[in-house]
């Protein structure tokens, strides 16, 4: 198995969310979220860090040389003051630190005050188009969308303050934007890099769409193909080691299934979680 220089833990933090993204997967039913109680998150952050900063059967098959937790959602930044509290914990427990946001959010304050601290910040956009946005979802309640006017300026003026900041665009694929042309775009931005997922149907309500259309939306963006990084949906399976917002670990499983849950790390050692969920750490090595 290749080596892999980082472990990324996505750490799910809180289902809620100011869009509503029709494909979403991060739906646990009003969980009790960690970051309601402070120590019951440290208590959960430090059995990761003690057991992934020691010797572990995931350290021997892929060789990494540090922790990254990734901080994912929901949206993050909706949790305000605790979700800075999580992500300082985290840095002064050894991780280093990312976030996964739709962007809505970000403000010049947190540009200011806070990005410094993340190794990367990845953004999720799937459309340039006011309506495409709204049906996808990616949309506040009273129709507000992230412009590409904006998500251009969060990306000049994250360069110019934190350029040690690695930056990402996340695009999720799906019924309504297979014929979208983000080239352009990329090509302003230049991401570290522009992930392209195939939407995942996780569960019933959430659409597929065919090889051919998620094949001519890679083959659409080949000027661009030098900031792409394609996932389908086999290379998603398994593939990411996922801790959801009360502390169990997750792996996505298809329609009818929904997850693959273990139980709580509050309760539970993080050897016996891990294997209660199937995390290919093959399939882990494979997307790096």
């Amino acid at each position: 198995m290749k080596p892999v220089n980082q472990l990324v833990i996505n750490y799910h933090i809180t289902e809620k969310c100011n869009y509503d993204c029709h494909y979403c997967y991060a739906k646990w039913e009003k969980i009790n979220e960690l970051h309601y109680d402070l120590n019951n998150m440290k208590r959960v952050l430090d059995k990761l860090a003690a057991y992934f900063f020691s010797p572990n059967p995931t350290q021997t098959k892929l060789k990494y040389q540090s922790v990254r937790l990734n901080f994912a959602g929901g949206e993050p930044l909706l949790l305000k003051q605790r979700f800075f509290d999580a992500l300082d914990y985290a840095i002064e427990l050894g991780f280093d630190v990312s976030l996964i946001t739709n962007g809505h959010l970000i403000s010049d304050e947190f540009i200011t005050e806070h990005v410094h601290k993340l190794q990367l910040l990845g953004i999720s956009y799937d459309s340039e188009d006011y309506n495409r946005q709204r049906n996808i979802g990616r949309s506040t309640r009273s129709g507000k969308t992230l412009t590409s006017k904006r998500l251009k300026s969060i990306f000049q003026q994250i360069k110019l303050l934190s350029p040690s900041t690695e930056l990402k665009i996340n695009t999720v694929v799906n019924q309504y934007n297979t014929e979208e042309n983000l080239s352009k775009l990329i090509a302003e931005l230049k991401p570290n890099k522009w992930k392209v997922l195939r939407v995942l149907p996780v569960f019933e309500k959430i659409e597929t769409i065919s090889d051919q259309q998620f094949s001519r939306f890679v083959e659409r963006h080949q000027s661009v193909a030098q900031y792409m990084s394609v996932e389908n949906n086999d290379s998603m399976t398994n593939s990411y080691l996922m801790l959801g917002p009360d502390g169990f670990f997750f792996q996505n499983g298809n329609e009818d299934q929904g997850y693959f849950k273990s139980r709580s790390l509050l309760t539970t050692p993080v050897e016996i979680a891990l294997a209660e969920t199937g995390f290919d750490a093959e399939k882990f090595a494979l997307r790096y």
